[in-house]
């Protein structure tokens, strides 16, 4: 205890404004994994303090530091789609749903990009991701045991995967935060492996076995593949730094295909070979399609049809549902379904705009990932694009409180990490 004591102790600085501020951001990471519900009034907070501090000319000169120009006004730039989408909305309720939603869209780039490098420390960013990383981990550690419990309690064993498996949240969100938490350690042992005690470093790659058994556990199709991909990039990257941790990295590739196999003989009955949502053509009511590509392809026309503004902010899923019907579907559920691809969704939604603003704003890790040449930089953008590409991740706040703080907390990271190289 006293070295925890100690050690944040030393993360306190002589500004009041930030010690305070550095609270909540700890605060947020904690609950982010378990609920969405703390987040807005931590938001509200931190902008409070931060118009409090006043350094008004500082903060410009920080946020051109920070890449705030053009990066960061490229992330700004998303919070105002759903505003955009409110001229043509008729669903007013589902619209201010969505505009409160992308809140944190425009707070974590005012408060990151604004900071001052000389203030924060390699400290800081650490026990930030260390504090979200424990959280995620507690998180996943629950839902073991619920879905041991439940398999023990009922003999099904169908409570260890997919939705029954994520009881209380979405599975797709979920395995996008198992799976960026299985890059931080990943990055933290490919840094530090000779570092540390062997104890410490077994340890670390057991709590990696479990997160790549919670991914699959989860079924997320979407979580799978990027976990996957993930997996093939920093494989690259540890054999380009010629690191003896490649050799870790083809044992997990073996096990990730390992697990695939018993997962299917497990459950013969599974996403991979059939649907949970099922959609059929009127004309051949016998024969199942599979539901995203009928989804996108509704998605699509209604969009082609609403240029160039869109349907709206709060009328995509319906919109979707009656383009269903004109194309000649029909499903076995009544509640609308969205677009589950987030350009189609902006595209449908906000039309031009939407989704110019949509691409501007993934554009910003790609570019910065590359101009800085930073690993995690370029891992959220492909964790974001390939999420995205299947899930309309900023129409729940899961997915568009994680991409607007991580996405600014790594651009901030990495002009840290500069500043104390150049020293």
């Amino acid at each position: 205890m006293n070295k925890i004591h100690n050690y944040l102790h030393s993360l306190q600085t002589p500004n009041a404004f930030f010690n305070i501020s550095y609270v909540l951001m700890m605060l947020m990471m904690v609950l982010l994994p378990f609920t969405t519900f703390f987040m807005w009034p931590i938001g509200i907070l931190l902008i409070i303090l931060w118009i409090s501090e006043g350094n008004w000319r500082e903060k410009w000169d920080n946020f051109k530091t920070n890449d705030g120009i053009p990066y960061g006004f490229l992330l700004l730039g998303i919070c105002l789609i759903p505003p955009l989408g409110l001229l043509t909305s008729t669903n007013m309720a589902a619209a201010w749903s969505t505009v409160e939603c992308y809140l944190w869209f425009f707070i974590a780039p005012i408060i990151f990009l604004t900071a001052s490098p000389k203030i924060w420390r390699k400290e800081h960013f650490d026990t930030l991701f260390t504090l979200f990383s424990a959280s995620v981990i507690v998180y996943m550690i629950t839902l073991f045991i619920h879905g041991i419990y439940k398999t023990a309690t009922t003999g099904d064993i169908n409570y260890m995967h997919y939705y029954y498996f994520c009881y209380n949240s979405h599975h797709a969100y979920t395995a996008l935060y198992f799976t960026f938490v299985y890059l931080l350690i990943f990055n933290h042992l490919l840094d530090n492996q000779h570092n540390m005690k062997k104890k410490h470093v077994i340890w670390l790659y057991v709590v990696e076995l479990f997160l790549i058994v919670g991914v699959f556990c989860l079924y997320s199709r979407a979580g799978i593949l990027a976990f996957l991909v993930m997996q093939l990039i920093w494989g690259l990257y540890a054999i380009n730094l010629k690191r003896p941790i490649w050799k870790y990295i083809l044992a997990i590739t073996v096990v990730v295909f390992g697990i695939i196999a018993a997962l299917v003989v497990i459950f013969p009955t599974n996403r991979f070979t059939q649907e949970a949502i099922t959609i059929r053509h009127k004309e051949d009511s016998d024969k199942p399609l599979d539901p995203r590509l009928i989804i996108w392809q509704a998605s699509w026309d209604a969009s082609v049809k609403n240029l160039p503004w869109g349907v709206g902010t709060g009328d995509g899923s319906e919109t979707v549902m009656e383009q269903y019907h004109e194309n000649g579907y029909w499903m076995e559920r009544t509640k609308p379904l969205n677009a589950h691809n987030q350009f189609l969704s902006a595209l449908l939604t906000n039309g031009i705009p939407g989704i110019i603003l949509i691409l501007f704003y993934f554009s910003a890790p790609l570019a910065l990932a590359i101009k800085h040449r930073d690993i995690m930089l370029l891992s959220i953008f492909v964790l974001m694009l390939l999420n995205c590409l299947v899930e309309c991740m900023f129409e729940r706040r899961a997915g568009v409180d994680f991409f607007a703080i991580m996405i600014p907390l790594l651009i901030l990271k990495v002009h840290v990490s500069d500043k104390s190289l150049t020293k």
